[in-house]
């Protein structure tokens, strides 16, 4: 039995955190998973099954807390830990101490690396934090990264060796994913059967573009208005952006044709009542919400950046377009809206290439040999 310590920055709905309950919920018995979250958790901590999975919150200050380290390091001794799995730069320095500061145990330590902020495309990554990377790396015994784009920029970025990053693949439960439930969730969301739906799912930050989705949406409905059919946005999330993009929505005289949701648990259901799925981004990892719109076979129209090109094939599981390119994003949703023949083909073709390639019984399986691995070598060099 190897007991595996997931460290997230905040438990809320993302990518990374995403990941984390797919492992806690899809490994064998020969792995047990334990979760804290440094910072107050949000909605995902619900989603966790307590009596399989232990749950701490560290309750982490803003900026340095040297309290966390303490609490990790304790952690560790009380839960017997044997590989603590680091989820992304917000989590890296803290425990790694963390993890070299438990000589009883000395469990192994994983780097994963998720994503850019808006910040780090704007600004780039400052130098102090790029070299604390470069130096906690001598000391990781594994780092991963879930697209090979994403491996590529991250090595070059701090400055460490691609051969010791390993890709492994995001992954969602396809067997969550269904269209049956599209009228009535359409129904309870207050959507009519026959209005078209242009939906988006996720955490509405900047680096999303969520006010480029209400301009490519814009676009879209002023091209149906002298038509039969009526389009709505659907908007699945919360964030920092949400008001800015309100606000948007409102300048360009959308009113109720935009719902903003917030937070939901029903995500499956959500995509069902959609007909098109929506995602401007300046960046993405490897996205969660774009595996699972193809999962329940909506076509997608998203943006040629970081991982998305090595789910999408252009032109045949959805359509990429480079970031800010509003009016050729717009096009594309009117020419699957004009082409329902098309959208379906699209949508399948999306689908197959899920359930082949992005399962959620590969990635834990990857994973799990990876917490094999390193509990089994003395020293495993990594990317430094």
């Amino acid at each position: 039995m190897i007991r595996v310590l997931h460290v997230v920055h905040t438990f809320q709905t993302g990518g990374a955190e995403r990941v984390v309950l797919d492992l806690t919920r899809r490994g064998t018995p020969s792995v047990e998973n334990y979760v804290c979250s440094l910072c107050d958790a949000h909605d995902l901590a619900s989603q966790l099954d307590r009596s399989r999975v232990g749950f701490a919150c560290l309750h982490k200050a803003e900026g340095n807390d040297p309290r966390v380290i303490g609490g990790l390091t304790k952690l560790i001794a009380q839960e017997k830990i044997d590989v603590v799995h680091a989820q992304g730069w917000g989590t890296f320095i803290e425990s790694l101490v963390a993890t070299k500061l438990s000589v009883r145990r000395r469990p192994a330590f994983i780097f994963a690396f998720h994503g850019k902020s808006m910040e780090d495309l704007v600004r780039a990554i400052p130098l102090r934090q790029r070299m604390a990377q470069r130096v906690a790396h001598w000391f990781t015994d594994a780092c991963v990264a879930p697209a090979r784009q994403m491996a590529d920029d991250y090595a070059r970025t701090i400055g460490i060796r691609r051969d010791r990053i390993e890709v492994i693949y995001n992954g969602i439960d396809l067997t969550r994913f269904a269209r049956e439930a599209r009228d009535q969730t359409r129904a309870a969301l207050g959507l009519d059967a026959r209005d078209f739906v242009v939906g988006f799912v996720g955490r509405l930050d900047p680096v999303k573009d969520v006010r480029g989705l209400v301009e490519v949406f814009s676009r879209v409905r002023q091209s149906l208005s002298s038509g039969r059919t009526r389009a709505r946005l659907l908007v699945v999330g919360e964030g920092p952006e949400r008001q800015a993009a309100e606000s948007l929505a409102s300048e360009k005289g959308l009113g109720e044709s935009v719902l903003f949701t917030g937070r939901r648990r029903d995500v499956p259901q959500c995509m069902a009542a959609m007909d098109v799925y929506l995602q401007p981004s300046y960046f993405e990892g490897h996205s969660i919400a774009i595996l699972e719109a193809m999962a329940s076979r909506l076509p997608v129209v998203s943006t040629l950046v970081g991982g998305t090109p090595e789910i999408i094939s252009n032109g045949h599981t959805g359509f990429l377009f480079g970031p800010g390119d509003y009016e050729q994003m717009a096009a594309a949703v009117m020419r699957l809206c004009q082409q329902p023949t098309l959208a379906a083909a699209v949508g399948r073709a999306g689908f197959e290439r899920v359930a082949q390639h992005f399962s959620a019984e590969v990635m834990v399986r990857r994973y799990e040999d990876l917490y094999h691995r390193v509990t089994h070598t003395a020293y495993l060099p990594c990317a430094a």
